[in-house]
C-alpha cells in the first residue's frame, strides 16, 4: 500500500504567496509529505508556469490524505465533489474578510464551517478587557485609514445620515446559491419593501462583480426596485464603505463578508442565510428578512452594548486565531503556521 500524501494546488503560490509559504512550512513542521497537482486543465496566461505540474486524477486521490485548494467552491473544478467522493479532507482557502487575509477552514465556509454552530461559545473566551481594547485599536486603524478588504474610494456620499445600508453580494456567489435562504433578488426586494413601508431610504452599494460579471442583471434589479418603491427611497451609492457604515441606521445583509466592515464600525446588522456570523451574537439573525429588519429597529441600549462586545470579540478571534494574514499589522497571537496546523492537525 502506498504512503498517503497531501495534494497541494500549486497555483496557491500565485494567489497568496505568503500563505503558500506558510502552508509548506506547516506541512514540513508536521512531517506530512506532499505533492503538487493542478485542478484545472487550462490556466490563465499569468499562471502558465504551473502547467508543468500534472492534473489531479482519480489514481492520485485514492492515495491522498488531504487536499489543499484555493477557492474550492469554484465551478471550474471538482475539488468539493472529489473530496466527498474519495473521502479526502479538504483544506479550504479563499480571500478573507480583513485586508490582506485568507480564510482557512478544514470544514469549509459559510454553513459548512463548524463555527456556524459554535461561534458564540468560541467568542465567550474573548470578552475580557485585553481583547476588547485590542479590537478598539484595530478598528480605529481600519476606519481612520479607510482600509477594508478591497480598496475603498475616499469620497463621501451626498445621502443624508439615517438610511439603511445594503452592501450587495455577487448574486451568483456560492454564499448565496448554497447558503442563502432566498434568491438574492427576492432578498433585495424584501429589504426595499421594508424601507418603503417604514419611510426609510435604502442605500445600495454595488458589489465589484456587478460591474464585470453581472452588470445587466444588477442594473435590471435596481431599476425594478426604483420603479416599484421610488427613486428617492432607493438610492444606488458609491464611496467608502466605512462612511456608509458610520452614517447608516443599520446594515441589511444576507451572509456577506461585508458584515465584518459593519462589525468594524459597530453597526447593528441584520443577517439571514448561513454563515459563521449567524450564531455569534454580533448580528441580528432571522431568516424572515422583514422580521430581522424589524428587530434591528427595536434594539435596546442594553442589547446594543452586548452586540458591541460580541463584535469586538469576533474581530479579535478572526484576526488572531482564524484568518491567515499576508500583512500582520497588529501582531497576531497565533502565526499563520499555527493557524494552519490547528486546522489540519498534528
Amino acid at each position: 500500500m502506498k504512503n498517503k500524501f497531501v495534494v497541494v494546488e500549486p497555483e496557491i503560490e500565485n494567489y497568496v504567496p505568503i500563505v503558500y509559504s506558510d502552508i509548506i512550512m506547516a506541512l514540513n513542521k508536521t512531517r506530512k509529505s506532499y505533492s503538487f497537482y493542478r485542478l484545472r486543465k487550462k490556466l490563465k496566461k499569468k499562471r502558465k508556469k504551473y502547467l508543468k505540474y500534472p492534473v489531479l486524477s482519480a489514481d492520485v486521490l485514492q492515495n491522498a490524505k488531504l487536499l489543499v485548494v484555493y477557492s474550492p467552491y469554484a465551478t471550474s473544478h471538482r475539488a468539493k465533489s472529489w473530496s466527498k467522493q474519495y473521502k479526502v479532507p479538504l483544506l479550504h482557502l479563499e480571500d478573507g474578510f480583513l485586508p490582506k487575509s485568507s480564510l482557512c477552514d478544514i470544514n469549509g465556509f459559510w454553513g459548512d464551517s463548524n463555527l456556524k454552530h459554535s461561534m458564540s461559545k468560541v467568542l465567550d473566551e474573548y470578552m475580557d478587557d485585553i481583547c476588547q481594547e485590542w479590537s478598539d485599536d484595530y478598528r480605529k486603524y481600519l476606519f481612520t485609514n479607510n482600509i477594508s478588504k478591497r480598496l475603498q474610494p475616499p469620497k463621501r456620499s451626498e445621502i443624508e445620515s439615517g438610511f439603511v445600508f445594503l452592501p450587495m453580494q455577487y448574486m451568483n456567489d456560492q454564499s448565496v446559491i448554497q447558503f442563502g435562504n432566498i434568491p438574492y433578488p427576492k432578498f433585495v426586494n424584501q429589504v426595499s419593501k421594508f424601507c418603503s413601508d417604514n419611510g426609510l431610504v435604502l442605500a445600495i452599494k454595488k458589489h465589484p462583480h456587478a460591474y464585470r460579471k453581472e452588470p445587466k442583471n444588477v442594473d435590471f434589479l435596481l431599476r425594478k426596485m426604483k420603479k416599484r418603491y421610488g427613486k428617492k427611497a432607493i438610492r444606488v451609492v458609491d464611496g467608502s464603505i466605512h462612511w456608509f457604515c458610520q452614517n447608516c441606521k443599520f446594515m441589511a445583509s444576507m451572509n456577506t463578508g461585508a458584515i465584518v466592515d459593519g462589525i468594524v464600525n459597530g453597526n447593528i446588522i441584520s443577517h439571514c442565510g448561513q454563515s459563521i456570523f449567524m450564531n455569534s451574537g454580533a448580528v441580528i439573525h432571522d431568516d424572515d428578512v422583514q422580521e430581522g429588519l424589524q428587530k434591528c429597529m427595536q434594539v435596546t441600549n442594553a442589547e446594543l452594548s452586548e452586540i458591541h462586545k460580541r463584535q469586538k470579540a469576533l474581530l479579535y478571534y478572526l484576526y488572531n486565531h482564524y484568518l491567515l494574514l499576508s500583512d500582520d499589522t497588529h501582531h497576531s497571537k497565533l502565526s499563520n503556521v499555527d493557524k494552519i496546523i490547528n486546522q489540519i492537525g498534528q
